[in-house]
């Protein structure tokens, strides 16, 4: 309820997507993460500094309570939320 009153960013806003903690931004940076991006290149195709992706990586970690970005990729294929033939659809 806070959330909604307050203004901060939802995990998602479409009742047919499925539910994940995660902020549109960092679901787009843990797709890029399971395309095998560095943080730098994540950084450059997003527009975003390198420091801003440390930070969505660091929160995409413990929102997923996970130890490294291998672990998040596969929590997220399991889940469904990324597919791997998006890795070939959006390079």
């Amino acid at each position: 309820i806070q959330s909604v009153t307050d203004g901060s960013p939802r995990a998602y806003s479409d009742p047919g997507e499925p539910y994940h903690p995660l902020s549109k931004r960092e679901m787009e940076v843990l797709m890029k993460i399971t395309q095998g991006k560095s943080n730098k290149e994540i950084a450059a195709e997003l527009g975003i500094s390198h420091q801003t992706v440390k930070n969505h990586v660091t929160s995409i970690l413990r929102k997923l309570n996970v130890d490294d970005r291998t672990q998040a990729a596969v929590y997220a294929l399991k889940r469904g939320w990324v597919r791997l033939d998006d890795e070939f659809s959006n390079p």
